[in-house]
């Protein structure tokens, strides 16, 4: 009996769809903050007295759901209480970040010695893209169009899958342009640089407007859009011990 293909085509197809299976199930499937291992180095991203903080401390232990880390400190002061903040952790096997949104940040005492409890779920690009929801930024940005030109424009509002954004009516941009974003958070000096794609043009009274979605997500994006989002809930809940 004679098959119309060799057999290691067999099993290279195979290979092949095992190979995407797996991949489609390692970007699928979150990671649990608990499995973080032990003594690996994370960084934790919240805002603080309207300042972004950045810090890092060694996970310790799985502590039930969470992680038990070292304790977490601005200065001399420790922090008491979080419940917004984003904690990236980069595998150093595969190079990938992952990053979580927590639940609470909590500080505890053993025996006299402050620590501090880390809860909360892996925040997927698949999750972000289901719930867009849109939240008003209205800041000054410059664009740079196709690597060539370089135009202003008002960052409108922003979501996790993409930004909206006021051009001036002597600029002339076209659906499927690439852009290099950069815009500065309103009272703080930190500059956000983001790349997106022009996917559709329309009007905002009488502004000329782009709706851009995002080629990529950086950690500091975000945590700019869950900024945003605290803002427009009222939701933000930050205590460091005195």
């Amino acid at each position: 009996m004679k098959f119309g293909f060799k057999f290691s085509e067999f099993w290279q197809i195979f290979y092949k769809n095992l190979m995407t299976f797996v991949l489609r199930c390692i970007i699928i499937s979150p990671m649990r903050i608990a499995n973080i291992p032990q003594m690996a180095e994370i960084t934790i991203k919240m805002v603080h007295n309207d300042a972004e903080c950045s810090v890092k401390t060694r996970v310790l232990t799985a502590y039930g759901d969470g992680i038990l880390v070292t304790p977490i400190t601005f200065g001399d002061q420790i922090l008491d209480y979080c419940s917004h903040a984003k904690v990236e952790y980069k595998n150093p096997s595969t190079g990938h970040v992952h990053i979580f949104e927590s639940d609470s940040i909590a500080r505890t005492d053993f025996n006299g010695t402050d620590f501090h409890v880390i809860r909360g779920k892996e925040l997927l690009l698949s999750s972000r893209m289901r719930k867009a929801e849109r939240y008003m930024v209205q800041v000054m940005g410059q664009a740079v169009v196709n690597s060539r030109k370089t135009i202003n424009v008002v960052v409108n509002d922003i979501s996790m899958r993409g930004i909206s954004l006021l051009i001036g009516k002597d600029q002339i941009i076209n659906t499927g342009d690439e852009l290099d974003l950069s815009f500065f958070k309103t009272g703080v000096m930190k500059r956000i640089n983001v790349k997106c794609k022009v996917v559709r043009l329309f009007k905002v009274g009488e502004y000329n407007a782009a709706g851009c979605v995002f080629s990529g997500i950086s950690s500091d994006l975000t945590l700019f859009v869950a900024e945003k989002k605290r803002e427009y809930n009222s939701k933000l809940n930050i205590k460091v011990a005195g």
